[in-house]
């Protein structure tokens, strides 16, 4: 079973994407706390790390940034699910290291798609 963190300071949003994704059969753990989901993210590497820009204390760009920097956190699958439109916010979290971008207000099929797609992709495996 394929193991995802989810990551954003709204509890709404967390319930949102955790319940999408287990209904999809994934293994899911949550935090709203960025500084806490780097350290568990370098403690155990979770299979694919969804992840929000926008969090107090730590945001998404400086976690994406600090585990690129790591060794523990180099291949980890990054999906950006974030509320900030336009070019610029998504070409920055590319540039970081993020493997795709989905802008908030998503489908969940959307979601569930695009996640199926990177973990597919993450195996060398084609999606169905």
């Amino acid at each position: 079973m394929n193991r995802i963190y989810v990551v954003d300071d709204e509890p709404d949003m967390v319930e949102l994407l955790a319940t999408v994704l287990k209904g999809e059969g994934y293994e899911i753990e949550t935090y709203t706390d960025g500084r806490v989901a780097l350290a568990r993210v370098l403690e155990e590497p979770p299979d694919l790390l969804l992840l929000d820009l926008m969090m107090p204390d730590l945001d998404g760009f400086e976690l994406l940034k600090l585990l690129r920097l790591d060794s523990r956190g180099r291949n980890v699958v990054v999906l950006v699910v974030s509320a900030r439109t336009g070019h610029r916010a998504q070409l920055e979290t590319l540039q970081l290291g993020a493997n795709a971008y989905i802008y908030k207000p998503f489908s969940p099929r959307e979601l569930a798609v695009q996640v199926r797609h990177l973990l597919d992709e993450r195996r060398g495996s084609p999606g169905d």
